[in-house]
């Protein structure tokens, strides 16, 4: 196998992804819409392409991770399409969040060309981007899988394969539901701390000694404590995945009454003008509900 990589769609995730994959001797090209936000992928060592075909011309796998169903579309349909130039035994791994039915597209659009798919979205923001150490859910043809566990023990502290098309996207809603409802919760929770006149710095420590602590809890709990909201993960990326997973679930008719709550509070944030910053900026919302408005 040769290590060679294409990244299409340089945000915070795929420069991470890209980046990782340079520390590991790989060759890397990448493409994004917007040629400046691939500046620190190149600086590092990348090859940019001016077109997403051009990207993964003769490399043997191919990533991608556009923010949207939108972005994703620009990349892959049209004559400069991802579609319309894969080459047959080539590998394409979509690791954005995604609706499962959109994996059967995207296998079929790759088919025709003889290339091979996987939806193989990831948990983790910007620290396990670039340090390898993301959390990555696989659908897809097991055996192609298998091809593609050399990629994904670099990216990733852990790989799981879950089933067939769609199923990596499904996971990672059904992930995404679980911890966008703890940010929103661990919000709520240190607002009604605060009010109480309770040190949020002690209660944080207790909780973080509890039968419930986590690095998210810890993670987000320090970000609203400092009022660091610097962006692992944005707001108006939450948005998006919590709108995703309303969708999912209608799709299958399951009530998911806390993502729909979890969603509007979120919503709440994004028009207040907070979608820029760290998804952990929702506490905002919660804070100015209470007379906390800071």
């Amino acid at each position: 196998m040769n290590k060679t990589a294409a990244v299409i769609g340089t945000g915070i995730m795929g420069t991470g992804i890209g980046k990782t994959l340079i520390r590991d001797g790989w060759k890397v090209n990448c493409y994004n819409r917007t040629r400046g936000n691939a500046d620190s992928l190149v600086s590092a060592g990348a090859q940019y392409c001016a077109t997403p075909s051009e990207a993964a011309s003769g490399v043997d796998f191919v990533v991608l991770m556009p923010w949207d169903i939108n972005a994703l579309k620009s990349v892959l349909e049209g004559n400069n399409g991802l579609f319309a130039n894969a080459a047959k035994g080539q590998i394409f791994i979509d690791m954005s969040t995604q609706l499962p039915e959109t994996a059967l597209w995207e296998a079929d659009g790759f088919s025709v060309k003889g290339a091979e798919f996987l939806d193989a979205p990831v948990h983790g923001t910007k620290g396990e981007a670039n340090g390898g150490g993301l959390w990555i859910m696989t659908g897809g043809k097991r055996e192609v899988y298998e091809k593609t566990v050399p990629l994904l023990e670099v990216l990733g502290e852990t790989h799981h394969y879950m089933g067939g098309y769609g199923k990596g996207y499904a996971s990672k809603l059904c992930g995404n539901h679980l911890v966008s409802t703890i940010v929103a919760a661990l919000g709520e929770s240190m607002v009604l701390a605060e009010k109480a006149g309770i040190d949020r710095t002690e209660i944080l420590k207790l909780w973080m000694e509890s039968d419930f602590r986590s690095p998210v809890v810890d993670g987000v709990g320090n970000s609203i404590i400092s009022r660091d909201f610097d962006v692992s993960f944005h707001l108006r990326t939450m948005v998006k995945d919590t709108e995703l997973i309303r969708n999912f679930s209608e799709s299958i008719q399951v009530p998911v009454l806390l993502a729909n709550t979890v969603h509007e509070v979120n919503k709440i944030g994004l028009n207040k003008g907070w979608g820029e910053e760290n998804a952990s900026a929702v506490v905002k919302v919660f804070e100015d509900m209470a007379g906390l408005g800071k």
